[in-house]
């Protein structure tokens, strides 16, 4: 995994028993904001795939390009709830 943000200290705030003080640390500062170019879904898989991680994610809109980790997305959201990756597949109609 890697940190969202990087925080760069002296050194670590401790604690009168030698620990680190986790409460002391300083917040990072916002996230600078990287300008997107938003690619629209060309194909019928891309739109499903789109479709999929707009519900997951509760997103307005999502591209071909974007990731979907860095969208905040992790790999238990499609596990918690899987019905939008499973609509409209032949499975799913099964069940």
């Amino acid at each position: 995994m890697i940190p969202a943000a990087f925080v760069l200290l002296d050194a670590f705030p401790l604690t009168p028993n030698g620990k680190v003080d986790r409460k002391a640390l300083p917040a990072p500062q916002a996230e600078r904001q990287i300008e997107r170019v938003l690619v629209a879904p060309r194909s019928e898989l891309e739109q499903r795939i789109a479709t999929v991680w707009r519900e997951v994610l509760h997103l307005e809109h999502v591209g071909v390009k974007d990731n979907f980790f860095d969208l905040g997305g992790h790999s238990l959201l499609i596990v918690e709830d899987p019905r939008p990756a499973l609509r409209g597949t032949e499975s799913a109609s099964s069940r």
